[in-house]
């Protein structure tokens, strides 16, 4: 009896270590979150709202705040895999951020409209940003959506690329889709 009971008693802390164990890996992440020890990746987080807008043409939503470190590159190709549209049927713009292609974030391909276009931040130390990610049926809509939605100013931009421009990447593939940056 004696050596069942002591069994017992080892179980019982083995249980109570493993729901420890469960309850840490949960809290942990969050608590690093919260802390601005941890956040989130901009491709991720950009490809996850991605997948979501793609079949819901006029819908407007953001990211959370993510961060670019130095050197962080998004592309439309990387943004669209495992996706039902094309690297030219996404654009890109630095929005509410000013080109720059030495301290901050440049837009290679927007401009012209090439079908990979990438946003490369170029700082020296992390920067927090939101994405705000719209879909539409076609460039006309989509670009109606820009502008329901207030994403640029009265000239077609704000301090970066222009939106107008680099969706024209866009011009007569049907669905298409836009990735603006915005101050967090």
């Amino acid at each position: 009896m004696n050596q069942k009971g002591q069994a017992y008693s080892t179980f019982k802390l083995l249980i109570a270590a493993i729901i420890a164990m469960a309850i840490l890996a949960i809290l942990i992440p969050i608590i690093m979150q919260a802390m601005g020890w941890l956040t989130a990746s901009p491709l991720n987080e950009t490809k996850s709202l991605l997948t979501d807008l793609v079949g819901s043409p006029g819908a407007l939503k953001h990211t959370p705040e993510v961060a670019f470190k130095p050197d962080d590159v998004l592309a439309s190709s990387a943004l669209v895999e495992r996706l039902p549209i094309s690297k030219d049927q996404v654009c890109l713009s630095t929005g509410q951020f000013e080109e720059d292609s030495e301290n901050g974030f440049e837009c290679i391909g927007c401009e012209d409209a090439r079908d990979n276009q990438r946003l490369i931040y170029h700082g020296s130390s992390n920067q927090a940003a939101r994405l705000a990610v719209v879909c539409n049926v076609n460039l006309t809509e989509l670009l109606d959506d820009i502008e329901a939605y207030n994403l640029e100013d009265g000239d077609g931009e704000w301090d970066g690329t222009s939106i107008e421009d680099a969706c024209e990447v866009c011009e007569g593939k049907g669905k298409c889709c836009a990735i603006i940056l915005k101050r967090s």
